[in-house]
């Protein structure tokens, strides 16, 4: 088989999966809008909930510019939801840390999210969707570790 007709049958087969992130995308920004914080938001609070992080490491594993991180922590600050913590041993450095309103409207965010795809799964596909996910899950990790 050629190499382009087995690019193209590769898409044909993600395709379904394709649609269907893009479709779960608008149901968790749905449901985050109303926890009250944006889908960028909720993956900056996701990566500071096991501890603060300096922001040069945040934006790097966020995968965004320093200036893209300064407009969601400014969001963030003014709502109460993270703090800017400086670094004793930098004096340019920066700790973002998420406050208790912040890892509250995580928890909600999480809450709403959970809500409306619980309904989603047949219980008796719920293990293997779980299992689908988490290799999903670590596969991504992998990749994110891996020298490119």
């Amino acid at each position: 088989m050629k190499a382009e007709q087995v690019r193209r049958d590769t898409r044909r087969e993600a395709r379904p999966a394709i649609r269907l992130l893009a479709r779960l995308s608008r149901v968790a920004e749905t449901a985050f809008h109303e926890a009250g914080i944006s889908l960028p938001q909720y993956r900056l609070l996701v990566l500071l909930d096991a501890g603060g992080r300096r922001a040069g490491e945040v934006a790097a594993d966020l995968g965004v510019t320093r200036p893209t991180l300064s407009s969601l922590v400014d969001g963030l600050e003014r709502n109460g939801l993270l703090r800017r913590v400086p670094v004793a041993s930098d004096r340019r450095g920066v700790r973002l840390e998420s406050t208790r309103a912040g890892r509250e409207a995580l928890e909600r965010a999480e809450r709403q999210l959970g809500e409306r795809l619980g309904p989603l799964v047949e219980p008796a596909q719920a293990e293997l969707a779980s299992d689908l996910v988490s290799s999903v899950c670590k596969a991504l990790d992998r990749q994110a570790v891996t020298p490119r």
